[in-house]
């Protein structure tokens, strides 16, 4: 399941080939209620802005929460993506998500996409 929905880097989502996969990142707006902005963690400790992010899900993202977002990509070729689902990233008071550790576990997936 893990090598057919990759978690991949924000910089592939323009050119990746899978038709659905995964990207972890921090909500920043949600402009509208089909359409948000993320901000999600790459090489080098680059935080990559993505803001045609639309949204499947009649929900409110909470800003400045972590989520792994399960997408699908645009059929038109474009940048933009679909969001199909959302997985909460939980922290308990006073933690924080790693961008580093983010960026390893992209590595370590593509590496070994049969066990992320």
């Amino acid at each position: 399941m893990a090598s057919e929905t990759p978690r991949i880097d924000p910089c592939e989502v323009a050119h990746t080939q899978s038709p659905v996969f995964r990207i972890i990142a921090q909500v920043k707006g949600q402009p509208s209620e089909s359409s948000l902005i993320l901000s999600s963690p790459s090489e080098g400790n680059e935080m990559i802005t993505l803001s045609d992010v639309k949204v499947s899900l009649n929900k409110h993202f909470e800003i400045d929460s972590w989520h792994e977002f399960i997408c699908r990509s645009s059929d038109t070729g474009e940048t933009g993506f679909l969001v199909l689902d959302s997985v909460p990233c939980i922290l308990k008071e006073n933690e924080q998500v790693s961008v580093d550790g983010i960026v390893a576990l992209q590595r370590l997936a593509k590496q070994f996409p049969e066990i992320f």
